[in-house]
């Protein structure tokens, strides 16, 4: 029997990349081109000190532009290429990218589903370990939404939270019974802590632990 593998879980938007502003849409969301998707900085050297403590590094990304009439499906393929062309420049490598397309408001029959795939529910892990096996309970998921923590939650993983020191989003994260193990500022953060942990320093990771208290 092949012994199980263990992942460092992505989410794209707002980890790997930035935001984008559509003037279009008048709002911040994820980037509907690869001329507006720009890494945010330190990303290729993180998710390469990933790749180098022996773990797969996946994207689990939500996805539903295309569901909403926002872009096309060979312009997130575009995106994605783009993606792992940049963060290959910058020294690290993506082993694979598992995209939910599905929203239950969708324009696009198609793609209008309440599905398991779409973050908070862990779908799109659980088909990576299928894929990868790997072992989910030593894994890691990395977010900066509350969701990216529920979907880690339900399955175990350790989550680290990419968001302000501060817990703005204490009341989401208690709505959704889903508390990140650590709170980090940045992927870069993210992956420094996981090589502590790697290392079994778990007392130097503690000051990452959420401040706020699960009830």
């Amino acid at each position: 029997m092949l012994a199980l593998r263990r992942a460092a879980f992505l989410d794209r938007d707002g980890v790997i990349n930035r935001m984008f502003l559509h003037p279009e849409f008048g709002t911040v969301d994820s980037p509907a081109n690869p001329e507006q998707f720009e890494l945010l900085p330190g990303v290729g050297p993180a998710i390469a000190e990933l790749n180098r403590l022996g773990l797969l590094v996946i994207v689990v990304s939500n996805q539903p532009g295309i569901a909403k009439g926002k872009f096309t499906a060979p312009l997130l393929a575009a995106i994605e290429c783009k993606m792992r062309v940049d963060i290959k420049a910058g020294g690290g490598h993506l082993d694979a990218v598992y995209h939910c397309l599905h929203h239950p408001d969708a324009v696009l029959d198609e793609y209008r589903a309440a599905c398991d795939c779409r973050k908070p529910q862990p779908g799109l892990l659980r088909q990576a370990a299928r894929d990868w096996q790997i072992d989910l309970s030593g894994s890691f998921m990395i977010g900066d939404g509350v969701t990216d923590i529920a979907a880690g939650c339900a399955v175990k993983a350790t989550t680290l939270f990419v968001n302000s020191r501060k817990c703005y989003h204490c009341d989401s994260l208690a709505a959704h019974n889903a508390w990140p193990d650590y709170l980090v500022g940045d992927l870069q953060e993210a992956a420094l802590v996981i090589r502590r942990l790697e290392m079994g320093d778990r007392d130097w990771a503690q000051q990452f632990a959420l401040k706020c208290l699960a009830p």
